[in-house]
Order: structure tokens, then sequence, then C-alpha cells
């Protein structure tokens, strides 16, 4: 990881991991924000082209089956840079986040709990990419890796 940083750095002489960390709990309560309100169009500039689908048509199958997700008392506990290296002239880094939150499914008509818990918090582990071109230039999230 430290090597894939250096290469960063060497680029972008202005990277600053506490920063970049950061950013990415800025990104994550934007991103997290859009999934709740059923609108990805709002984070556009923060997901790559493949994030921005994937996430997209996630809310449309919830609204199609008449379902909400819910996730309530976001709490994040730690931000981890865990890896970070340059490919095909773009920087990627690869963040864990640990964090508890209320996370349940609704029917939409009814309102009936269909998953998960109003009450009980859960703790998960996500790994969240984020990419950029090479240099001084906006991160956009590419992957999410969720650890059951």
């Amino acid at each position: 990881m430290g090597k894939g940083l250096s290469y960063i750095r060497q680029i972008d002489s202005s990277f600053d991991e506490k920063k970049f960390q950061d950013l990415c709990m800025d990104h994550f309560f934007k991103i997290q924000g859009a999934w709740a309100n059923n609108d990805v169009s709002v984070v556009r500039n923060l997901l790559t082209e493949e994030m921005f689908k994937l996430i997209g048509d996630d809310i449309e199958k919830l609204k199609l089956e008449k379902k909400i997700n819910k996730l309530e008392n976001i709490a994040v506990r730690s931000v981890d840079i865990v890896e970070a290296w340059q490919e095909s002239g773009m920087d990627y880094i690869t963040v864990r986040f640990c964090a508890n939150l209320l996370d349940y499914t609704i029917d939409g008509i009814t309102g009936q709990v269909l998953s998960g818990s109003k009450t009980e918090p859960v703790k998960f582990e996500e790994y969240w990419t984020f990419t950029r071109r090479v240099g001084n230039n906006p991160w956009q999230l590419s992957a999410i890796n969720q650890v059951d």
C-alpha cells in the first residue's frame, strides 16, 4: 500500500491521506443519502459510469418491487486506506469502512418491515474503491465490496 501511495504523491504532491479519508467519509454519507432518497442523480459526479448505472439499477429494482430500503442512524467507526495503486493512467485507492446502522426494507405500500430491523443496529464492513485520472483530479467511487 505504501508504494501505491508514494506513486500517487509523486504525481500529485498535494495528496494527503487524512484529507482523502475525510473526502471518503463525505462521499460515503452523500452516496448513502442518495440511496436512502432513491435518487442517485444527486451524486452522479461522485460515481464512475459503471457505479452510477449499478446503483441506479438497484434503486429501480426496489421501486418496481414497491420496496424501500431504509438506512438510519449511520455511525462510521473507522475509515482506513487498505490498498493503493496506479494502472493505465488511473489512481486507485481502496478504503475499509466499519460502521453501524439500522438497515431494513419495508413494503412501499403497507410500510411493513420485510427484512432487517428498525431497532437492532447491524455492524458492517465494506471496501470502497475510488479512482481518478492520475494527478490532482476528482475521485469517484468505482466499486463496493461488502463483507458478510
